[in-house]
């Protein structure tokens, strides 16, 4: 998971970084607007995919798969019966996580229940199929979805360039993006970079908005008047597209700026070449890890009690290893034993059925430590089997233990 998050970060700011050095001062909106998009949905996805590797590595069924050491601290041993009721700390974050998304989610289905009181309060006026709601105590016009809320001081009057802004909205779509990345949010509500991509495509939605009102230059200098005159008239709602958002240099230098057609060219085509090396060399990256890790025997058996030994899946501990050695040392009775440390290698099999057989003690090393080693593991849960070739195995592991600082009681 550690993986995933932090190549989805790498990801997200590499298209981001591409698009404010070679998109964001340039007017080609339309396919700013879809990069953006295109940018998040790669991100999220391309560390997922995996080409299935055509070839094997083929490794001879001798080498025992030998487990990560299980080192057990004084500090462990003494507090075994409570170390499994305590919290780890991956409990701790999940908590953290799933609290994040409940308080994104409550806010995000608050934000559209403002809206559904906003059509109950206010007037509801439809011209050219277009729905207005007029709401008393609103200032600043804005747009969600398909309506377009209104304060009671801009009237209903198709030349007025405040009123063509919020069409051009509902026009567009632009609400989809919006509730788009909101979602997004909810579900990765830490990655601070969503942040930065909302802000960009929502002031983009402005470019475009804008874009197509004006035609001359006068019209562009009146506009410009008009978006001065609604500076101060910031008080629209999440998930709305408004007439006065992000009222900054930006939008104003957009305005006035004309199209070059090559340069326009040259930044479609190599942004659009960029976003395919990185998709490309993310997907390749992923599957040359999986080639690498992908084993299977030389000489596979027909044989159903065959030991595997290497095979494609190995046989894993539910929750993982983590959760595994968690389980081993709150039940593990360390006795008293001579010298700073002392080790135990434990070897077993997995069977198709997750419970362990032949469990044998490859080193022993005496004061009754093997046999606590023992005991501890016969009180983990059953382990999910491994796999070869899609069929259900039995598998052999070597458990390496090393037991610090407990000396013994030589008075006792």
């Amino acid at each position: 998971m550690l993986v995933y998050l932090i190549q989805t970060t790498l990801l997200l700011l590499l298209t981001l970084g591409i698009y404010k050095l070679f998109l964001e001062p340039i007017k080609i909106h339309e396919f700013k607007r879809y990069y953006l998009l295109s940018a998040l949905v790669l991100a999220f996805s391309l560390p997922l995919v995996k080409i299935p590797s055509t070839g094997a590595f083929t490794v001879a069924n001798t080498k025992l798969q030998e487990l990560n050491e299980v080192i057990i601290t004084p500090t462990m041993a003494e507090n075994n019966l409570t170390t499994s009721a305590s919290w780890t700390a991956s409990d701790l974050l999940l908590l953290i996580y799933v609290l994040g998304v409940c308080f994104f989610l409550i806010r995000f289905l608050l934000s559209l229940r403002s809206f559904h009181h906003l059509d109950k309060q206010g007037s509801i006026v439809y011209s050219r199929g277009q729905k207005f709601v007029f709401v008393s105590h609103l200032d600043a016009a804005f747009t969600f979805r398909k309506t377009i809320y209104l304060p009671l001081h801009i009237p209903i009057d198709w030349n007025n360039k405040i009123l063509l802004h919020e069409y051009n909205h509902v026009k567009q779509n632009h609400s989809r993006d919006i509730l788009f990345i909101e979602l997004l949010k909810i579900v990765c509500w830490f990655q601070p970079l969503l942040y930065w991509y909302q802000q960009h495509i929502a002031l983009n939605h402005e470019f475009l908005a804008d874009d197509v009102l004006n035609s001359t230059k006068e019209e562009t200098q009146a506009y410009l008047q008009l978006l001065l005159k609604q500076t101060y008239q910031q008080n629209e709602l999440p998930l709305s597209s408004s007439f006065n958002f992000n009222l900054t240099k930006k939008r104003f230098t957009m305005l006035t700026k004309t199209n070059n057609p090559i340069q326009n060219t040259l930044a479609i085509l190599g942004t659009s070449t960029l976003l395919l090396l990185i998709g490309a060399t993310t997907v390749f990256a992923q599957s040359t890890a999986k080639q690498t890790e992908t084993i299977t025997p030389a000489t596979p058996s027909n044989d159903p009690d065959e030991v595997y030994i290497a095979v494609s899946e190995p046989a894993s501990y539910p929750g993982g290893m983590q959760a595994f050695n968690q389980a081993f040392i709150s039940n593990f009775k360390t006795p008293p034993f001579e010298g700073a440390s002392i080790r135990v290698i434990i070897m077993f099999i997995v069977e198709k059925d997750g419970s362990l057989s032949e469990v044998k003690l490859v080193r022993d090393p005496g004061y009754g430590v093997g046999e606590a080693a023992l005991a501890a593991l016969a009180q983990t849960d059953k382990w999910i089997p491994a796999k070869e070739k899609g069929q259900v195995v039995r598998s052999q592991f070597t458990l390496p233990i090393t037991i610090q600082g407990v000396p013994a009681n030589k008075d006792s």
